[in-house]
């Protein structure tokens, strides 16, 4: 956790450890970790949307999002 620029852990950014909400443009299972990556400015983010390298100075965002069932979504 030390080795991260935005120290969060998987705890603080996701309500089930297997699912993960973010907003942006980042593709996904790419990039140096395996996680996430944005064309747009390079940046390589780990499974849990935190950077790992790259110009960007945070986290992915997480959207507001609560879970209306086990398996649905609503996001905002």
């Amino acid at each position: 956790m030390n080795a991260l620029r935005d120290q969060e852990s998987d705890d603080d950014r996701t309500l089930k450890p297997e699912w993960l909400v973010v907003l942006g443009i980042p593709i996904s299972n790419t990039g140096e970790y395996n996680g996430w990556f944005c064309p747009c400015h390079g940046s390589h983010y780990d499974t849990s949307g935190r950077i790992r390298k790259g110009p960007a100075p945070l986290n992915l965002e997480i959207p507001p999002y609560k879970f209306t069932e086990e398996a649905n979504i609503l996001i905002g």
